[in-house]
């Protein structure tokens, strides 16, 4: 990011390309559209350019770059005409996995535990689609994305604690919601 802000085109080349299967994933699971996530991830390297003498060594340049891809996806879902489906399930190589989560040995999956889980992910993805915004992102950025609670608190402009609050309130809302799957 450095060499970025120094001018050099081609840093900000390396930066797109290192970061923005990270920040289309991680869009797609928030915003629950392919289209809108590319938009979005679009729009975060826009603001990355834009705004590269705002980049502050100190903090993890990864940080800086998904509190922009968190403030424009809370943006995003924030317009009124949205509808989310939030897919859990897609890789970050952009293959999708449409059956779900791996399991351990399909060949000791009856049919029935197959389609139970399927349904038991399609449950899942539209609690966490349900959830509001800030909880969302908590815990995208935390438990799918691995960032740690600091970071997680820098991207959201919060603190550690309220960060654990979020994921606390968001942890609480799936159980209830998959109460009769477990």
């Amino acid at each position: 990011m450095l060499r970025c802000q120094s001018g050099e085109e081609a840093a900000f080349q390396d930066l797109f390309r290192k970061f923005s299967p990270r920040v289309l994933q991680f869009a797609r699971r928030f915003v629950g559209s392919e289209a809108r996530a590319e938009e979005v991830t679009q729009d975060v390297f826009v603001q990355v350019f834009r705004f590269r003498h705002r980049y502050r060594p100190q903090s993890r340049f990864s940080t800086w770059l998904y509190t922009i891809a968190t403030n424009l996806c809370l943006n995003e879902v924030r317009r009124p005409e949205r509808h989310l489906r939030v897919d859990l399930w897609n890789r970050r190589d952009g293959e999708e996995r449409p059956e779900g989560p791996p399991l351990p040995d399909p060949a000791a999956v009856t049919p029935e535990e197959g389609a139970a889980a399927r349904q038991l992910g399609q449950r899942l993805e539209a609690l966490v689609a349900e959830l509001p915004p800030k909880q969302r992102a908590a815990l995208l950025l935390s438990r799918v994305d691995g960032l740690a609670y600091r970071d997680v608190a820098e991207a959201l402009g919060s603190t550690e604690g309220a960060v654990k609050a979020l994921l606390f309130r968001a942890t609480q809302t799936l159980k209830r919601g998959l109460r009769d799957y477990l």
